[in-house]
């Protein structure tokens, strides 16, 4: 009898611990994995608070933060999609896109998200979506701003002609130099695109259906931004000596000894400030247009994007409508440095700082790079003919068209 009393018990409790279906089989709750980026400033704590904040209001699924160091997301995410197992979440580098697509691994990600959420993003920031459709959401996005050093200038330009005339004075009635231009060729053609920006330029001609055309690098306005560019590279003095042999980071540092009054930089310009201990004080504002044209500044992002051939994706929209909310977003966009990519958290007091002020209204009127396959290559080739033209090989005129064609074969133009 006691042994029946004790079997009927084990049975008892394992009804309660394992809770079974009709079918008679364990019924197992839907897991929604995520590939979390390891940005710097990004802490474990956070990671287990929003996990563990997920499943207590959503204690039907199971949610698993998975922690990957940045440099190992592309291979981690690819070899996943090659193993039929991709998580239902992941950051991605938004200039990868286009190879997940290639592989018809990634779903929309406005099929599982509200509408509020959607139009809680900054336009500008939407950089994953192509032609009309919208794959995934940016999870970090910084836009180019113009921080100027107050210490050598109070004037805040309004226009490129206003800030080359400022320079030219700071040039001629102190020791600095009026702005910073890297002339080296590296990873990121940035400096070409702010001026070319500035004239509401596009490397590509955008077709009906969204998709790029020839390449317009040579427009008007391209031809402008680099003229423009190289005449300010001329006047004696007015950006730093040896411009052709800086990249960026050799660039910027001039700018943050105090001697140079502008730069056209990111959000890391404070931290740098603050890492070589500069006393000088800085204001920033909003890159500007030429005469004529508004603001569009550069922004750069990281997307969150869904995986076509996992499971439980519309549990995945219900993690990515809780991650976005203003108190897990707003919190990771402190810890990682970037400026907030809802409007909602824009309004935050955290955020009511000048830097975020200028970053968050530069992002509403942002431009990104062009999101599409050989851009890297295409980069490289406008940067060479840039180089050309600074050189005094070629006229500005002459360079960008050979830019343009040489892009145009590459496209089978």
């Amino acid at each position: 009898m006691k042994k029946i009393i004790v079997i009927a018990l084990v049975i008892a409790l394992s009804m309660v611990l394992f809770p079974v279906s009709s079918a008679g089989q364990r019924e197992v709750k839907p897991t929604v994995t995520v590939f979390w980026a390891l940005y710097d400033g990004l802490t474990e704590s956070y990671r287990r608070d929003l996990e563990q904040a997920f499943m207590d209001e959503y204690p039907e699924i199971d949610l698993e933060i998975v922690p990957i160091p940045w440099d190992d997301m592309h291979d981690q995410i690819l070899t996943s999609v090659a193993a039929g197992d991709p998580p239902q979440v992941s950051v991605i580098g938004t200039r990868w896109l286009l190879e997940l697509l290639e592989l018809d691994a990634v779903a929309p990600v406005e099929d599982y998200i509200s509408q509020d959420l959607i139009d809680n993003i900054a336009e500008g920031a939407k950089e994953a979506e192509i032609a009309g459709t919208l794959w995934g959401l940016p999870v970090a996005a910084g836009a180019r701003i113009l921080s100027i050093n107050k210490d050598l200038t109070d004037v805040v330009p309004e226009t490129m002609e206003e800030m080359k005339q400022a320079a030219l004075q700071v040039r001629d009635t102190t020791d600095a130099y009026g702005l910073i231009m890297p002339g080296q060729k590296h990873t990121e053609l940035t400096d070409f695109a702010y001026y070319f920006y500035a004239l509401d330029g596009e490397f590509f001609e955008v077709l009906d259906d969204g998709s790029y055309g020839r390449s317009t690098v040579n427009s008007e306005a391209g031809v402008k931004a680099l003229q423009f560019m190289i005449d300010l590279a001329d006047e004696p003095g007015l950006v730093p000596d040896g411009y052709l042999s800086q990249t960026r980071m050799d660039a910027h540092p001039v700018f943050y000894a105090g001697s140079a009054a502008y730069v056209m930089i990111g959000a890391w310009v404070e931290s740098s400030l603050a890492d070589v201990e500069a006393e000088f004080e800085v204001e920033h504002a909003q890159i500007p247009g030429f005469e004529g044209y508004s603001s569009q500044p550069l922004i750069v992002t990281d997307s969150l994007v869904m995986f076509d051939g996992a499971d439980h994706l519309n549990e995945a929209g219900k993690f990515i409508e809780f991650f976005y909310q203003d108190e897990w977003k707003a919190q990771f966009d402190e810890l990682i440095g970037f400026p907030p990519v809802t409007l909602s958290a824009a309004e935050l007091p955290q955020f009511d700082t000048p830097l975020y002020h200028v970053l968050g209204e530069a992002a509403i009127n942002a431009k990104a790079w062009p999101l599409m396959e050989g851009w890297g290559e295409f980069s490289d080739i406008i940067w060479d003919q840039v180089a050309e033209a600074f050189l005094g090989r070629k006229s500005a005129q002459q360079a960008l068209d050979d830019a343009a064609a040489a892009i145009d074969r590459r496209r089978g133009f």
